[in-house]
């Protein structure tokens, strides 16, 4: 396996196979011939080609994404997701996005109802699914305050996914439309 060394290194190990796995790393070429570069019979340069060695074998792993591991979760809570007051034009419709900075499931839409009388929800995405079972708009009264029984599980949405809400006024007159979701978050 030929290694790609990179760094202030990288001229002096020019011209030698990286080998091994695991357990050891070795380099080979035309001036050690297959000796172990960590037991080399000059032991003045030792130190120099165990730096050398060191450096090879971190630039290998992180090549190879050796050295990335994954952190779970810490914290886990309820937070809101709000959608700012934005002026759909009479008879339109309007695409509101936003963008959680943590992972996020939503699970319950609130409009209010002072707001839902004037609109239809077209559709509420995460990322690039839709959240609805079939096309079709909803009375975006369905989601009011008051109501019961409308809590949903949507799909978990990832650090900087999009999570949209596609609303059509039905009034003739400009309408602000606003709303929040509710979900469980981890951190």
């Amino acid at each position: 396996m030929r290694a790609d060394i990179v760094g202030s290194y990288a001229h002096e190990l020019a011209g030698y196979d990286f080998v091994g796995d695991e357990s050891g790393d070795y380099l080979v070429g035309d001036d050690l011939l297959g000796d172990d570069i960590l037991g080399s019979i000059y032991p003045e340069a030792d130190v120099r080609k165990n730096a050398l060695v060191a450096a090879a074998v971190a630039n290998r792993r992180i090549a190879e994404g050796a050295i990335v591991k994954d952190v779970a979760p810490t914290k886990a809570r309820e937070y809101i997701l709000g959608f700012d007051s934005t002026a759909v034009p009479g008879s339109t419709s309007a695409n509101i996005t936003k963008r959680p900075q943590v992972i996020f499931r939503p699970e319950r839409v609130v409009i209010p109802s002072a707001v839902g009388v004037d609109f239809q929800v077209v559709d509420i995405k995460v990322g690039k699914n839709s959240q609805f079972s079939a096309s079709g708009e909803v009375p975006a009264v369905v989601f009011a305050e008051t109501s019961f029984g409308v809590r949903l599980k949507m799909d978990t949405c990832q650090v900087s996914m999009d999570v949209t809400i596609s609303v059509r006024n039905t009034n003739a007159a400009q309408r602000n439309f606003t709303a929040a979701i509710i979900g469980p978050a981890v951190e």
